[in-house]
């Protein structure tokens, strides 16, 4: 291996005895792969969906199970770390099922995340709505299908668990907005967690763009599954998620307290979980079919307390307490949790307390990781070195779900350990680094030359050292990233790691660096049909707006800017029903109440107005805007950066140098 070229090899002879004294680890059979979550992923199907194609309005493939259809093979390939093909086996497992017989079904596999209909007295609650419309839609049509009911006409409700857009995306594919209001006036509600929409603005608009570009690596977006490639997300699949089309409806009820409510004769009971794994979540319990709904604070994986695609770091304490308060009030009352991934786990006469199992080994290893690295670090040991030293204990280490598919015992460790004393270690030679640029440089100067770098980092990939393979080539790489001998070498050591990881997102992170690097990249659009950030930022509060303007608006070009105006947004009639003073000072946007009686230039007009900056069609708009400052607010305009044409920024080479390959 190593032989310089672009071609994807094969697993070395480390990687391949690391595969099988795993497998004799934990129990796999290589030949005939199975475990107890593959066998739960399968169970209580209705109609099996594992060939499912999925088309947008244009007639454009978005989705197509058919491409894991090597996920049908039983013996595990040496390029997969077992226990991973076992998750992605399960993860294959697609089709509607039932969760209580006759009351409650899912449809998994046709998106990263499950669409789930509860039966009311006189229709369905429809628990999360998918990623993406198309998916939305094929998941509706599969419930009607394999039910032999109409769904779509009797839905009552629509609760949205949390604020990733994995789990709202695909509403416009379940109800229309002309449908969504009052049940009183015959419209269906739309319930959500406190804060969803600020928080959905937050991750979906505010850092968008950046983590779709990093989602990439995190989901593989694009990159054709296969033995050599991705063949999981970890919490499902999901290499073809952008392509979709995702969108937003304004919610009409926010669930600010735990509370029961009576939706179309069914009780449902609300437990708000802030904090967790969203800063707005919430889980529901069935009391009537004693069924837990766990949203995504539970799934058959370790869950990421930091997701490498970026997003702010979670609380794994507080994610932890509320389990063992789920555990507390529903435990001995449910007899399935079910979530909005993977498949469910139900009591059975063999495992009686299955339920409970569940969610006490789910808070235990969130509370341990978090516990034991505030442990360390008092002390005195750095992230490094905690994620490094961190062990979980044998009897959770034997709990298939919560292996860790999607996130890793090293990054929560770090994450535990960023939110209580930052990224900053203490040491002062770290107060202010060099760029990863002149570091690689100076440490290419220090080596000596880069063939003196890459010598070793050779003879590390040939010892199947490839951490350090990798880094040291990486050095090169970004010192110099026409070094073709450097991209291709930090590429085989990164491919044959991808090979070896348990983590779906490590996996697909290394393997779609080793793609990068081989062809130059980004080789996928990431924007893809999914292109602009849904519906969601043109239906954003104008607070928000207003918010991202700031964001958008380059503080260099509009540092000697010293503008003072008073935004009124005008409603239907006309009448102003918002109102602001905006002060754009020294390149930054600050945001006042309105409240203030001085005499100012104004700007009035419908709510849109911000967001017609932001599109830069402030002109099409004159018609409908009163102001005294038109030729200014072009001006400010003109400050906005179009992020959709920077979303394409290097990540595995500096961003400094303009990709060459």
């Amino acid at each position: 291996m190593g032989n310089g070229n672009r071609e994807t090899k094969p697993a070395s002879s480390y990687t391949r005895k690391l595969q099988k004294e795993f497998a004799q680890r934990h129990s796999i059979d290589i030949k005939h792969a199975s475990n107890q979550e593959l066998e739960l992923a399968g169970s209580h199907s209705i109609e099996e969906s594992s060939d499912a194609v999925i088309y947008n309005d244009k007639g454009q493939e978005i989705w197509n199970l058919g491409d894991y259809g090597f996920l049908k093979e039983e013996e595990v390939p040496d390029t997969v770390n077992p226990s991973l093909w076992l998750n992605a086996k399960s993860n294959f497992r697609a089709g509607l099922f039932w969760v209580v017989k006759d009351k409650i079904f899912q449809v998994r596999g046709l998106d990263l995340a499950n669409i789930t209909f509860v039966r009311t007295n006189t229709g369905f609650l429809v628990l999360d709505t998918g990623t993406f419309v198309e998916a939305a839609r094929a998941a509706l049509d599969l419930a009607e299908h394999g039910l032999g009911e109409d769904i779509r006409d009797h839905i009552r409700a629509v609760i949205i668990s949390h604020s990733h857009a994995d789990h709202y995306g695909g509403i416009r594919g379940i109800i229309g907005e002309e449908e969504v209001g009052n049940p009183e006036d015959g419209k269906i509600p739309i319930y959500v967690p406190a804060g969803f929409v600020e928080e959905s603005v937050s991750e979906s608009v505010y850092a968008g763009t950046a983590m779709i570009r990093r989602g990439r690596y995190q989901f593989a977006f694009g990159k054709k599954p296969g033995v050599r490639s991705t063949v999981s997300a970890g919490l499902g699949l999901g290499h073809n998620l952008y392509r979709g089309t995702s969108s937003y409806l304004t919610p009409t009820h926010e669930i600010g307290e735990d509370k029961k409510l009576v939706i179309d004769g069914l009780e449902v009971e609300f437990q708000l979980t802030p904090g967790t794994e969203a800063p707005a979540e919430m889980n529901n319990y069935f009391p009537q079919y004693r069924a837990f709904w766990a949203a995504e604070n539970c799934t058959s994986t370790l869950h990421n307390f930091y997701p490498i695609r970026g997003a702010k770091v979670r609380d794994s304490s507080i994610w932890s307490d509320f389990t063992v308060e789920a555990l507390e009030r529903y435990g001995d009352r449910t007899d399935v949790v079910f979530q909005s991934h993977h498949w469910p786990h139900w009591n059975t006469e063999r495992e009686p307390n299955a339920v409970k199992d569940y969610l006490r080994n789910s808070a235990a290893i969130y509370k341990y990781i978090h516990d034991q690295t505030l442990l360390l670090a008092n002390q005195g040991y750095t992230q490094n070195e905690i994620a490094h030293k961190i062990k979980i204990p044998q009897k959770l280490q034997e709990k298939w779900y919560i292996r860790p598919y999607y996130g890793t015992v090293e990054v929560n460790a770090k994450a535990v350990y960023q939110r209580y004393l930052g990224y900053y270690s203490g040491n002062p030679v770290k107060l202010h680094p060099l760029t990863e640029e002149d570091t690689a440089r100076k440490f290419v100067e220090y080596v000596g030359s880069e063939e003196l770098v890459l010598k070793k980092a050779r003879e590390d990939l040939e010892a199947g050292n490839y951490q350090w393979a990798a880094q040291a080539a990486h050095y090169v790489v970004f010192a110099n990233p026409q070094n073709e001998e450097a991209r291709y070498l930090c590429a085989d050591a990164l491919e044959q790691l991808g090979y070896q990881a348990e983590s779906a997102i490590w996996r697909n992170a290394y393997l779609v660096g080793a793609e990068e690097l081989r062809w130059g990249g980004p080789v996928d659009n990431s924007k893809g049909e999914r292109g602009q950030k849904s519906d969601i930022t043109s239906r954003m509060t104008t607070r928000l707006s207003l918010g991202y303007l700031g964001i958008v608006i380059d503080g260099e070009k509009a540092e000697t800017e010293d503008l003072r105006f008073r935004l009124q947004i005008t409603g239907e009639t006309g009448t102003v029903d918002e109102e602001f003073i905006l002060h754009l000072y020294a390149g930054s946007l600050l945001i006042y109440s309105g409240t203030s009686k001085e005499e100012l230039p104004y700007l009035r007009g419908p709510k849109g107005i911000i967001y017609s900056i932001l599109q830069k069609n402030l002109a099409e708009e004159k018609e409908r805007i009163e102001t005294d400052i038109y030729e200014e607010l072009l001006r400010i305009q003109s400050y906005v950066v179009d992020l959709g044409e920077t979303a394409q920024f290097p990540l595995i080479e500096g961003k400094g140098h303009e990709n060459i390959l």
